[in-house]
């Protein structure tokens, strides 16, 4: 069995664009799928821009199943699934800021070219999973601490 999945991202602050939203694409009932936080154009990334140098706080508001038609699929994001980086040519494979925890708060810099933040996380079908497009919100909320 097939499953078609992905998200609806959604963001709260100043500044921030989808560059990607997180995408598990074609599944098997039954076996679970992993997309890192390293994949490009799977993992979800976001980019978020201000002024270069000030502190920023990232939350995440991150949901523990997608929905398709009443049907469900569970989620999980370990404490190792987000990484950001703020220098000039940010890497996915090998980001500034790595194995971030995204259930906590993180505090970080903008820099002169912005924050990217990346996100992974891991999708369980169950064995009977019902096939469809099965999406779920992730709200990431930046605010500037002032310092």
């Amino acid at each position: 069995m097939l499953l078609g999945t992905g998200f609806a991202d959604h963001c709260r602050g100043q500044n921030i664009i989808i560059n990607n939203d997180l995408t598990f694409r074609d599944m098997l009932g039954g076996v679970p799928k992993v997309v890192s936080k390293h994949t490009a154009g799977s993992a979800a990334e976001f980019l978020v821009t201000g002024t270069a140098g000030a502190e920023v706080t990232v939350d995440f508001t991150l949901p523990q199943y997608m929905y398709s038609s009443g049907y469900t699929l569970q989620l999980i994001f370990t404490d190792t699934d987000c990484a950001m980086d703020s220098s000039a040519t940010p890497d996915q494979s090998n980001p500034g800021y790595n194995d971030r925890n995204p259930w906590e708060t993180q505090t970080y810099r903008i820099g002169s070219n912005g924050l990217t933040i990346w996100l992974g996380a891991l999708a369980l079908p169950r064995t009977n999973q019902q096939p469809g497009d099965y999406t779920a919100p992730i709200v990431l909320t930046v605010t500037y601490t002032g310092s």
